[in-house]
Order: C-alpha cells, then structure tokens, then sequence
C-alpha cells in the first residue's frame, strides 16, 4: 500500500489558512492606499474661465449634491498668494493647476533660477479648507517641501547611523547613514525633527528657518522608560515591580545561533540555559530559577507574540532575526497572569515590527566552518598493545599458566580466548595507529540567509522576511536545513481601531544518524563505537570493505576482545542509510484592538500553531546490525534480514482565543492607574501514526520504504487538551513614586481529575522608587533607586493527558474453558486518581534596582524563595489493588536563590566600552517525598545510582567512596576495613568505610556529589570605536558534577576495547610501579580486581566547572562614501567565532553534558554525546 504525503490530509487546513491570510493582506493593502481616492475627485471637475491676474474659480457639476465646508460664501475657490494669467475652456481642474507652469510660463531668467522658482511655486498657499465639500475634506493638502540636512553624533562625538529622523506627528521620515548624516524633505510648515535611536534619548528639535540641523544624543543607559513585555499588556521598566530579564535583537543577532533560546545562555541573571547536545536542530535545557518538579515538566511557558506554544520541541523552527526582544517573566508576581503555566517561568518573545517612516531592505549573509571543540584522550596504537600484552599474560599467569609458552598457544581448559593477543602485535609497524574519531568528525560548513524589508506608514506597517540556514553537522552524514518566512502587519485604519497579523510558515529537514547512546544497541552508538574500536584496526578495505571486530577473526577469536563491535563508519557512509525528519510549522497570530473611549482598549487575539513531523527511517542490507557484520573482510556480503524500515507522523494543531479589556487613566500626574480584565480559550490536539516493516520481511533493497516489507506493523495515537480561564490585573502608581500591581488568574484545564479542575493564582508586588523622594532630589550622583517585593501564586500543568483516569489496554481472558483458550480484550492499564491536581508554586520575590551617574553604572539583584506543593510523581500502592504504583501529588520542593545583574558604561567617547555581568545561585531541596519519605532511586546502565531524598537536592550521585588503590601487599595488611573482600590485592581498590563497622558493605555508600551547579555566571564586553565594535562574552559555571557514564567501556583497563589514555596510562602495574596511585591493576581471570565496577562512579565523578568564551564578534560598519557609490544606506562586515576555547578540568567532550536531557532524576551523565562544535563566520549585511 502506498501511504499518503503526510501534509496532503491538512492540505484543506493550510488552503484555509493561506486564504485568511491573504484577505488580511488585502485589507491592509485596502487601509493604505485608500487615501489616494479621496483626493482624486478634485481634479477631475471640468473648469471654464479666462483672464490675466485674476483669481481662478469653478463651479461644480450642480447636478451632485455637494455640501461646503463651515464658513463658506461661494462656490469652490481656490485663491494663490500670487495672481496668475491662465487661459482655461472647459478643462480639468488638474489640467488647470498644471497649466502655469507650462510653456513660457517663465522667462529665461525664471528658468536660470528654475530651483527656486519651483520652489515658491509649490509654495502657493491654496486656501481650500473651508472651501472644500464635506465629503472631500482632506486633512491637509501637502505645502511645499524644502530639505534639512545634518548629523547626529553620540555623546562623545561619534557619529551614529541608523538613528531614526522623523517630522512630528507624521509618517515621514528617514535614518541616518553610516557616518551619522541624514537628508530629509521637510513640508513647509513643519517646525519640528524628532531624532531617536536604541540606546539615547529621544530629541525633538525646533527646525526654524535652518537648513543644516545637527544633533548630539545623550545615551539612555537602561533607560527607565524603556518598555518591557510582561503577560497581556507591557509596562515601562521604571513601573515594573516583579523580576524580569530581557534580551533585545543585538543582544540576539550578535551571535552565530540555530536557535533563539542559545542566544539567552550567559546574559539573563536567573535563567540557566543547557547546552547538553551539540546535534544540529537540537533545544538546549531551559531553566529558570531551578528545577520544580520531578515528572510535570521544568521548561517554561513559551509566548510568541501572544500566542502560547504547546512547548520548546520546535523552538528552532524560529528565526533568530526576527525576534525583537526576549522578556522572561522570572517570579511568581509576574508569571502569575498565566497561572497553571507560569509554574516555571515565561518566556516572552516579540517578533520584529514595522515602523512608520522607516522603509528599509536588508540583506545579510554569513558562512563559516564548524570542527569538534574538543576530542577525548585515548590510547594509541602503541599503548594500546602494550595494554593488552600485559592484561592477558596476567590473565595467563592467574591460571598457573608457563610464562615461557608463546602467544597463540596459550590454552586453559582448551580455551583460547583471554591468554592470547593478535599475531600482528608483535610486529606493530605494520599495523596502524587509527584515531577513529578523526574517522566520524568533519569540518563542516554552517551557512544563512536572511532577506527582510520593512517600513509603512502612520496607518500601515509591515515586516517581511525570508530565511534560509543550513548547518551540516560535525559527525558525517548528520545536517540541518530550516526555510523560514514571516508577514507582519500592523494597521490604524481609524483612530480608535488597530488591526494586526503575524504569519510564518516553516519548515526543517534533519539527516540524523545514531550518533548517541551504547555502542552496542540498534545501529550501535557511533560516539561510543568510535572511542571503543581498537587503533590498531583498519578503518578501510578495498572494494568498500570496512573493518571492525566482528567479523574479523584475528581478533574475535583467539583474544581478549569482545567480538561484536562495529564500524562506527559503515552506517556514516552508507548512502542508502536513511534516517531524516522533516518538520513542518505554521504560526499565526491576528488581533483587533479598539478604544472606544480615551484609556480603554479592547483587544481580541486569535493564535493558531499548527505543526506537522514526518520521519523515514531505512536501514539497508549493507548496513550493519548488532551481531550480523556486512561489508567486513570476514563477512563481504549484504544481508537481506538486516534491513527495518519505519516512517511516522506527527501532528499537532494548538489554537488560543485570548479577549482582554485595560482601561488606562492618569489623574494630574499623581495617579496613574491601569486595569486589565480578560478570559482567554486554548486547546490542543495531538495525532501520531507510526508503520513499521520488522527485519526479516524484505526481498530487496528496490523500494527504500516501509511499504516493500511484506508485514507492516502499526500504531497510532490521539490526545487532546484544553484551557479555560478568567484572568485580570491592576497597576497603580502614586506620583511614580509608590508601585502596587495585583494579579489573579482562575484556570480551568481538562487534565485533571474532575473535582479538581480549577484553581485560582494569585499574585501582588510592591515598588518603591526611593529616587522620587523629595529628600533625594538633590542627590545627583544617584539616577535611581527602587525597592521591590512580591509574593504570588502559579501552577503546572505538564503532565500529560488522562493521568486521573483509569485507562483501558488489551488484554487476554480466560473464561474457564478449561482448554487454554485465551479471548483478547480490554482491561485497566493504570489506577485511576479522582484527586489528582497541579503542582502549585508559591514564590516570594526581594528585590533592589539602582543607578548611579547618569545611570552609567546599574545594578539589579533578587533574592527569591519558592515552595513547590504538590509535586507529581508515581506513589507506590498495594499490590492488592492490582497496580504497583498511582500517579498522584506526593511530596514539596524549595528553591531559593539569588541573582545579581550589573551594566556599566565604562568609557565613552571615541572608544565606547560596556560591560554586562549577570551571576545566578539557586539551591533546591526536596521537603517532603508521600507519606513516608521514601528515596527514589534510578540507576542507569547498571552502573550509575542517583538518589532524590528529603532533605537535599535532586538526583545526588550515590555510591561507594574511595581512598586511592593499595600500593603494596603492606597497604593491603594495614587497612583490613578498606578491602572490598578477602580477594583484594595490591592495585586494587582502597574504599572508604563510612559507617565505620570495620568492612566494606553496601551500606558505606554515601552521596557522593550532585550534578546541580554551586552559581552561574556571564559576562559580555561591547565595545565600539568610529565604525569598529568587539563583542565578546563569556559563560561560566563553578561546580556541579558529572560522570563519565562511558568509562565503564574505556576507563576500566579494559581488554576487550581501546581505553582513555588518562589515567590509564598512569594504571599500578606493580609494587615497584603503582603509578599515580588512582588506576587500578589490570584485571585477571582468576583475580579480578575487586570492587572495580563498584568503584567506577567515584573514579569517574568529575568537576563540572567551566569557563567558556562563547562568542566573539568583531564588525565594521563601511563608511558611507563607499556603501553610496555602492547605492547602499549601510553596509556591514563582520566575523564571528563561538565556543572558541572552555577551560574545564573535564576529560569528556562537553562539561554542559546530560544525556537525559530535561530528566530531571539522572542528570549529569555524559554516555556518548553529540560534542559542541567550534565555529568560525564571517558575514555582511547590507541595507537598502
């Protein structure tokens, strides 16, 4: 059967939405242009008169009905400051106007001076307003027009292109070039510039009779009226109450980025930002303010232009160009608005907007090369025999084996295998010394395109752009494509009534290989198989042969080693490997908004996010399987049964209704109040189907689909949710000197148990900006100063659909037939909880905002406590009941923290010289675990114990402690309690013996150390010089642990496999050469050395700090001679560089590692990873 395109079904849905979107575009096109109709009309009435200095008049076609304007005793009249000669019979009036200037309307010395003649002549002053009729008044019939030039500098002299000039109260307008200077075509009449540029101060400057105006902007260091996005509505910086951070575009588009969300790493005090994978199209882990609950989800609530997102999966699919600022909502009084979502903070962002009088194209462009930031240090082919002669003559030795016996003759109880090394090894030169992750990592290249224009006027603007970016991964064969668009519309067609649209289709392809995970499941780990494979095999064979263990029989046979790894390159390089996703995503957002009356606004916003994944997945018969090795010396041939196809889809429709009212009032200055009411509707829709064609159902590699199998097994899938609420919030402030804001939220979700669908949050903050008091006035040394408490309330609501509800699985019955027949049916799968309800949040929030000089230096700090209730997690039931476990609310969780934020200017002038710090502590502590405070535990790979227990953080590393090896039979003698067992020798593991009972038991494990970090921190320098700017920015992070899950392969002295070259290298071989006294012995058959996987997580616990410089980018803005012969406004060239060194103490690639990604229970494991990438762009951009 031939499945359908997976797009085809919703094909009626995008036609749908693609035609609402083009009626939208149609009426703003209608709203802008329609202005030009009313003026018409004027010039068309037929006009009869002679005569010389006289006025010139006409009367209208008496058949229409016309109505004149107030004040008016004749007919339409148009009178001129200057009387002219203008013969007219029976023509139009516009034919009429342009008459005098036709011909020998002027003298030769007229036209000598034409420049200026023009100029008065367009100065006539037509007395039309009240002569008009009523229904073609028109405001204003544009005056003459005369042109102002001049430069706007900085404070310190230097000139500032892009600085916006605008006339008052109109759209017209224009921006200055790169070295500052602006031309501007002024009417007549207008008698005031307003310049305003991001950063400074706005300016409005009377223009007089001046042709040349220059100005100097003073800067406006995080200026107090800068605006800020909070939920429903914004608020200026200097009303805030509550904790919020932002980001705006350069803080965003100085860095080289796939996705918005790396942007926020290291800038936002507060919010911690993981990037524990490296694999193109992939999210870093988002936290802000710690870690909350342990099953309901730690990611924020995303809102993109007012429609919030179902969650972070496709975060990527967004255009980092096109994104204005990034506000995150951080404490309780804020998030508060979004309730039973704000649980764990909000990321606001808002997408680029036209602005009036501001018509600009851009293009920019940038490419680069990526490489592997760091490689692990592993043994080469030289150490690497020497480890394994020595291990198995020790192995020989244990037995009683002769020493004199020559390899490959070694036998025990006729076996081989453990005594004997391949016969190649004696001869080493022959052999090569392969580094196999030279063999999967690449320099690869990372390229974007971004086209925008955007512009309008006072009654329309517009935003458009088109995005192409391409990342090839730096392990082979794995790559990244998203094609972006965005339309935003903004639109006044009346004075009291706004229009607004957002639309941005997307769309991503992802070539995925297994580059993650145990070298010896599915297709097998392809990091871990390259770290494990021996440098002393062949990478390659002739006929397209790879080489590899298995299969091959020198060394699967007679050795040590284990006989069933594989190529990491045969997957890599097979051609007919398919592994691609292809997501699909289309995000609008449309609003009304009208204000009836002066202060009150009534908005309604309409959200939908549809998205749509597909996958096809295809492993051919020359492709490797676990056990079965093809296109190996030992094993040339395809393998039919090797081949699995699948594909599968996804789909997910999100809509949200959002209607709000605020009423605005400010009384004499004093009061200033402002109240908002609203509900808002969301629901969302999950569909996925799956088809699998299983190994051993494939003839042929013809068809490269799941359709050519000849079983397809199937699955699939549907869930649905909803969101009810009534929200509302007021602000008031008292001479802006004293702040209150009061929030509440009731939400209704149909996730929860049906007596326990709704909740209220709550919040309510308090400011006082102490700067306003009269007794500090005259303190010019300081800017500001504000004070700022709050208290609220919020939820989460992540957990999945019908976690309350008893659901129904298949199962088998027995009706006592009494012949074995079994009937297939239906029976409960899961307990049902009619209590279960949302974790609830309940956060206090002190905080102090200052500015001294000007605002020159500022600093923002925050201290926060939050309790979590309620938390959500499966809680043990009597077996009686016929389930193990129930999912309810069973326990509480604290976090507490403190967060710092500095900006300073540093120099100004010429050199201009800023620096941004940020610094973040938070501790977390479980409080309570059901009702008997029973751990949890998860180990993973049988190997690794994490604990969450009362009383401390999530997921502590638990395990055995150690104390170094025993050097000596003597050490072994002194320290009898420090024997793992009575078979401990010299080179063995030291352990320690916690509870002091005299010997080593499983109840000596401790807490050995905790992935979560002691503080973070960032700091970024810009500094700017004439047209010259450096950003750089560095990221740190002090503590916190992290395993290296993948040593128990490579860091065990293990004989079957390569292994670190530190501290293997350094291992005890002896009593005369113990080493470094940290690697034990190499392990015998007889005697194995005791308490080595025991002791692997302490060996192998390391240091999780780091110091990264993340980005650096130096720009160069070319002076404006050049960019105009070039017919350019601006132009741009840049290079960038990110990740470009860490200092870390840690032996594994990435020290931000977690290969469980947002699992909150066994974080800190780096078990084959995807590395960062070191990258290196250089890029334009040019303006139009």
């Amino acid at each position: 059967m031939k499945l359908p395109r997976p797009l085809c079904v919703y094909t009626p849905i995008l036609m749908r939405l693609t035609l609402t979107s083009l009626l939208w575009i149609g009426l703003f096109m209608h709203i802008t242009f329609a202005e030009n109709r009313k003026v018409l009309p004027l010039l068309e009435p037929l006009v009869t008169k002679s005569g010389t200095n006289q006025e010139v008049s006409y009367t209208p076609n008496r058949q229409k009905k016309i109505e004149y304007g107030p004040g008016s005793d004749k007919p339409w009249e148009l009178h001129a400051d200057q009387l002219v000669s203008s013969p007219v019979t029976t023509k139009r009036l516009a034919s009429v106007l342009d008459q005098p200037f036709q011909h020998n309307a002027f003298t030769d010395e007229a036209a000598a001076t034409s420049q200026k003649l023009l100029s008065n002549v367009a100065n006539l002053r037509w007395r039309t307003r009240n002569l008009m009729p009523k229904s073609y008044m028109v405001e204003n019939i544009p005056a003459a027009d005369r042109t102002i030039r001049g430069t706007v500098k900085g404070e310190t002299g230097t000139s500032l292109p892009g600085v916006t000039v605008l006339v008052k109260n109109t759209s017209r307008g224009t921006t200055t070039d790169v070295d500052g200077t602006y031309s501007l075509a002024i009417p007549d009449e207008a008698t005031t510039l307003v310049f305003s540029f991001v950063g400074y101060l706005s300016q409005e400057i009377n223009v007089g009779e001046r042709a040349i105006v220059n100005v100097q902007l003073a800067p406006d260091q995080k200026s107090l009226s800068e605006v800020v996005v909070v939920g429903y509505g914004t608020q200026r910086r200097a009303s805030v109450t509550s904790a919020v951070a932002s980001l705006n575009a350069q803080d965003i588009n100085n860095q080289i980025t796939k996705n918005p969300l790396e942007a926020m790493a290291g800038q936002l005090a507060g919010v911690a930002i993981q990037q524990s994978t490296g694999k193109p199209g992939s999210n870093p882990v988002v936290r802000v303010r710690g870690t909350g609950s342990l099953t309901a989800g730690n990611t924020p609530l995303y809102v993109v232009d007012g429609m919030p997102l179902q969650n972070s999966d496709d975060f990527s699919l967004i255009n980092p160009a096109d994104i204005e600022t990034i506000d995150v909502l951080k404490d309780a009084a804020s998030a508060a608005i979004y309730g039973s979502r704000g649980g764990n903070g909000v990321v606001l962002v808002t997408t680029r907007k036209g602005k009036a009088g501001q018509s600009r194209i851009d293009f920019s462009y940038y490419t680069g090369i990526q490489q592997v930031s760091k490689k692990m240090k592993l043994m080469n082919r030289d150490e690497h025999i020497d480890l394994i002669k020595e291990g198995v003559l020790n192995n020989w030795l244990s037995v009683g084996g002769d020493p004199s016996v020559p390899n490959g003759q070694r036998r025990f109880n006729g076996q081989l295998a453990n005594f004997n090394y391949p016969a190649s090894y004696d001869n080493p030169n022959s052999l090569p010394d392969t580094d196999w992750q030279n063999l999967i990592f690449r320099s690869a290249p990372i390229s974007n395109y971004q086209l925008s224009a955007q512009g309008g006027t006072d009654k329309t603007r517009y935003y458009v752009s088109g995005n192409y970016f391409s990342q090839a991964g730096i392990i082979k064969a794995t790559d990244y494509e998203r094609y972006s668009f965005r339309l935003n519309l903004d639109a006044n067609p009346t004075s009291y009534l706004r229009l607004g649209m957002s639309f941005s289709p997307s769309y991503a392809k992802e070539n995925r290989r297994p580059t993650d995970g145990h070298w010896n499941v599915g297709d097998a780990g392809i990091i871990q198989a390259a770290l494990v494979m021996p440098p002393t095999i062949q990478p390659y064979y002739p006929g397209g042969l790879y080489g590899q263990i298995l299969g091959n029989n020198e060394y699967a046979t007679a050795t040590s080693y284990v006989a069933s790894v594989i190529s990491p390159l045969n997957v890599l390089e097979n051609p007919n490997y398919k592994d691609i996703e292809e997501r699909a995503r289309l995000l609008g957002v449309g609003y009304a908004e009208l204000t009836p009356v002066k202060g009150l606004v009534i908005r309604t916003n309409l959200g939908l996010d549809f998205r749509n994944y597909w996958n096809n997945y295809y492993r051919p018969s020359t492709a490797n399987d676990i056990g079965t090795g093809v296109l190996t010396p030992g094993q040339p041939n395809p393998n039919i049964n090797n081949i699995v196809s699948r594909h599968s889809e996804f789909r997910n429709l999100n809509y949200a209704w959002d209607n709000t009212a605020t009423y605005h009032r400010q009384i004499n200055d004093v009061h200033d109040l402002t109240v908002l009411a609203g509900y808002s509707v969301q629901r969302n829709s999950d569909e996925s189907t799956g088809t699998m064609g299983p190994p051993g159902r494939f003839d042929n590699d013809l068809v490269t689909y799941v359709t050519a199998a000849s079983l397809i097994n199937g699955s699939g899938g549907k869930e649905e949710w909803s969101l009810l609420s009534y929200l509302g919030r007021i602000n008031y402030g008292y001479k802006e000197r004293y702040l209150l804001t009061a929030a509440v939220r009731r939400d209704g979700s149909s996730r929860f148990a049906a007596n326990h669908k709704w909740a209220v949050f709550p919040s309510v903050s308090v400011g006082w900006r102490v700067s306003e008091e009269p007794f500090l006035k005259n303190i010019h040394l300081l800017s500001d100063l504000k004070l700022r408490a709050s208290y609220g309330v919020t939820g989460n609501f992540n957990i999945g659909n019908y976690r309350s509800v008893a659901l129904l699985g298949k199962d088998n019955y027995n009706f006592g037939l009494n012949d074995g027949t079994l009937a297939t049916g239906y029976a409960p799968s899961n307990a049902a909880n009619p209590n279960l309800t949302w974790e609830t949040n309940r956060q206090t929030d002190v905080g102090l905002d200052i500015g001294v000089f000007n605002n020159r230096f500022s600093l923002s700090a925050d201290y926060y406590y939050r309790i979590t209730d309620g938390l959500l997690y499966n809680r043990p039931v009597p077996g009686s009941s016929g389930f193990t476990t129930v999912y309810g609310n069973i326990g509480t969780i604290e976090n507490k923290g403190f967060e710092l934020a500095i900006n300073s200017v540093n120099t100004t002038g010429a050199l201009r010289w800023t620096t941004n710090f940020n610094f973040s502590l938070n501790r977390n502590k479980v409080i309570q675990l059901g009702d008997k405070n029973e751990p949890i535990r998860t180990v993973s790979q049988n190997t690794v114990t994490q604990v969450t227990q009362v009383g401390r953080p999530f997921a502590d590393f638990y395990g055995y402690p150690i104390d170094g090896i025993f050097r000596n039979q003597a050490d072994v003698d002194a320290n009898p309690a420090q024997k793992f067992n009575s078979a401990t020798r010299p080179g063995d593991t030291k352990f320690v013996d916690t509870n002091g009972d005299g010997k080593i038991t499983p109840d000596d494990r401790t807490i050995l150390g905790n992935p979560q970090a002691d503080f973070l921190y960032g700091m970024t320098n810009r500094i700017t010089y004439r047209g010259f700017s450096l950003d750089v920015q560095f990221q740190g992070v002090q503590g916190g642990k992290i395993v290296l899950l993948t040593s128990r392969f490579i860091g065990n002295n293990n004989l079957s496999l390569n292994n670190l070259q530190e501290p293997t290298i350094n291992r005890w071989r002896s009593e005369t050469n113990p080493g470094e006294g940290v690697q034990p012995r190499i392990s015998s058959t007889n005697y194995p050395s005791s308490g080595l996987n025991e002791s692997l997580l302490a060996r192998y616990l390391q240091d999780g700090t780091y110091l990264r410089l993340r980005n650096v980018t130096l720009a160069y803005n070319l002076p404006s001679a050049f960019a105009k012969k070039a017919h350019l406004a601006g132009a741009r060239v840049f290079a960038s560089g990110q990740n470009l060194f860490t200092l870390s103490k840690y032996i594994g690639y990435n020290p931000e590692v977690s290969q469980n990604g947002e699992d909150v229970t066994t974080p800190g494991i780096d078990y084959g990873v995807y590395p960062l990438a070191r990258t290196i762009t250089v890029g334009l951009t040019l303006s139009l």
